[in-house]
């Protein structure tokens, strides 16, 4: 018995000490879509990301509804078992002895294009030990569908009216409000066939390299990985940062190239010597490329 006084005290406790539930919106949005192969069969799998317009709020149950075009992927996909749904880094993350924080409890037809995906925060009466929804994208689901037929495109949107009122902080009374979710994914869905080579992507070649005698600039040709903001950065050979060359939004196998002429942030011609390119993918590190100037 008194094990058990002990419990609800502590659940008591972190009750009345959580303050953090506040007015704030979440958005929704697709994020890096592919297609993969497995055993001959293709599929295309994406995220959805997720952020919060206002910081320090525990995400709790969730609901999503997804329109996917029925020519690349048939009708009621998780009837035919077309669907798989995995949680992402927001619903990592357990409680203690193995009970995780949350579970996914339904993905359904919603109709024959749509497909509606239930999460549930487990705890609700210990609201601060969820995660926090942060103001950058991060994992929500990873989504892997069956193609039917290849010709098409992924067609995914966003059922955002349904939506409303149905994006909770984990004390499970407070909605997240509003909810954008008008993001679009239209890729293309025909694959490689045998014989052609895969996207390759980040920093493709610089030209010339070296540079700086015969010629005051080099060409850098570029893939965007992911969508997302691309930065690219120069660093001497001492991991000292020179400059910040490059700043943009990209979508995934966007192609584009930029012209460096050797200078730092101050315009001052740097001296000869070897240079770090560092791309980076919503500030996370992505590529390292060495360039050559030789005065």
């Amino acid at each position: 018995m008194k094990k058990i006084i002990i419990t609800l005290s502590l659940v008591l406790l972190c009750t009345i000490a959580y303050t953090q539930t506040k007015d704030c919106g979440i958005t929704f949005e697709f994020e890096n879509g592919e297609v993969i192969i497995e055993n001959s069969q293709k599929y295309y799998a994406f995220d959805i990301v997720a952020y919060a317009s206002d910081d320090a709020t525990y995400f709790g149950s969730s609901m999503v509804y997804i329109n996917y075009d029925t020519i690349s992927f048939g009708e009621n996909i998780t009837s035919e078992g077309n669907v798989v749904v995995e949680k992402g880094t927001l619903l990592q993350g357990e409680l203690s002895q193995g009970v995780p924080l949350f579970n996914i409890v339904n993905v359904t037809d919603n109709t024959s294009s749509r497909v509606a995906i239930t999460t549930e925060y487990n705890f609700p009466m210990l609201p601060a030990n969820s995660n926090i929804l942060p103001t950058s994208a991060i994992q929500y689901l990873h989504i892997t569908m069956k193609i039917v037929n290849e010709s098409g495109c992924a067609g995914l949107s966003f059922q955002e009216p349904l939506m409303q009122g149905q994006q909770y902080q984990s004390d499970e009374t407070t909605t997240y409000d509003p909810v954008t979710a008008t993001d679009i994914d239209n890729t293309d869905l025909p694959v490689f066939q045998p014989g052609q080579q895969p996207t390759i992507h980040g920093i493709l070649k610089s030209v010339p390299n070296p540079f700086g005698s015969t010629s005051g600039q080099t060409t850098l040709a570029m893939v965007a990985p992911q969508r997302g903001k691309i930065t690219l950065n120069v660093f001497n050979i001492k991991g000292q940062r020179i400059a910040k060359v490059y700043e943009n939004e990209h979508k995934m196998n966007d192609e584009f190239s930029i012209v460096w002429n050797g200078e730092d942030e101050q315009q001052i011609k740097l001296p000869s010597g070897i240079y770090l390119f560092q791309m980076l993918v919503n500030e996370q590190p992505y590529q390292i490329e060495k360039i050559m100037i030789i005065r």
